[in-house]
């Protein structure tokens, strides 16, 4: 038992170290957990390191099934259906629908604007997640949920002002 707590120790001494998990600490995605629960989530995801001017995916290609957390850096979402881009930074999330059904198509393309790190959740490590820790995997699909209730938000605001725009143009 003693030789386990002292990995233990050791392991969250690494992680603590480390830029990137302290930078993760802070993102929207850990508010609620403990620093226990935050270091497994963690050791959960793939770190990804993206160069400026890297491609990340293209629009109208397969999904990979990817969730992805920007950690340090920044990236241009371009999509075919709007003129110029939104960009992405630190604590941003991209993907989620991707990740959520795997049959749909990236509807836009991303690439970097500077050197980019990445966090990245699979669908499928995500599926072991809510059953080898329903706490935790219950955590993440209510992150997913809030982003998704966010996007919506946006969406709505953005219609009505443009109903609006519409509406004040007929008088």
């Amino acid at each position: 038992m003693h030789v386990t707590d002292n990995l233990l120790a050791a392991y969250e001494a690494t992680l603590e170290a480390s830029p990137v998990y302290m930078r993760f600490r802070g993102m929207p995605v850990c508010e609620s957990l403990g620093p226990r629960e935050s270091m497994m989530l963690f050791s959960c995801l793939d770190s990804v390191a993206i160069a400026s001017g890297e491609t990340i995916y293209q629009a109208g290609e397969a999904s990979d099934n990817t969730m992805r957390l920007v950690i340090e850096g920044r990236v241009s979402v371009i999509s075919p259906l709007r003129d110029g881009y939104i960009e992405l930074g630190a604590g941003d999330t991209f993907g989620l629908f991707s990740f959520l059904d795997e049959e749909r198509l990236h509807s836009a393309s991303l690439q970097a604007i500077t050197d980019v790190t990445l966090l990245t959740l699979n669908r499928e490590y995500f599926n072991v997640i809510t059953l080898e820790d329903p706490a935790l995997g219950n955590h993440l699909l209510r992150f997913m949920f809030r982003l998704l209730s966010r996007m919506s938000l946006k969406l709505e605001t953005e219609y009505a002002a443009m109903h609006n725009y519409v509406t004040a143009r007929r008088v």
